[in-house]
């Protein structure tokens, strides 16, 4: 064996592949919270490379980042636990009785859902975040997303 490809060959480490669903190699939910929150404030902004070009997607990030926040604790906890109880506030002592933490989450996310809302999406999402929160705290079937997306989470961050 020449000499060149003998060194090499002792010298070349294997290759790291994918293990399990971690694309990005060791990640944390912190880091997937924070990432979710930088392509939301992204495409709520217009960013040309993240689009929210209707209610449904900007739905569904805020959905998504809700529960990667109360998922990663500590201050994102703070932040989606905060959302959460905006939307409690937005929904109990109206005068139509307190529908729960599961109506509160569907009320919130119905809005967001069906309302016409035209090129506002900031309003979509901040109602998905809030439903996410309020949704993971009810359980049931409203809680069924979120475990879901708790559940590809901690695949992709190893856990």
């Amino acid at each position: 064996m020449h000499p060149t490809l003998a060194l090499a060959a002792t010298t070349a480490a294997p290759a790291q592949g994918i293990h399990g669903m971690q694309f990005l190699g060791p990640v944390t939910f912190s880091a997937l919270a924070t990432l979710s929150t930088i392509c939301l404030v992204a495409g709520l902004r217009g960013s040309d490379r993240i689009r929210m070009n209707n209610k449904d997607q900007a739905l569904v990030w805020g959905f998504v980042t809700g529960t990667l926040w109360i998922g990663a604790g500590g201050t994102w906890a703070d932040f989606g636990n905060s959302m959460g109880e905006v939307g409690k506030g937005l929904t109990t002592g109206t005068g139509f009785g307190d529908p729960g933490l599961g109506g509160s989450a569907a009320i919130l996310l119905l809005i967001a859902w069906a309302w016409p809302w035209k090129k506002r999406m900031i309003w979509p999402a901040l109602l998905g975040l809030a439903g996410a929160v309020l949704a993971g705290q009810a359980g049931g079937i409203p809680g069924i997303a979120v475990g879901i997306i708790r559940m590809i989470a901690t695949k992709m961050s190893g856990g």
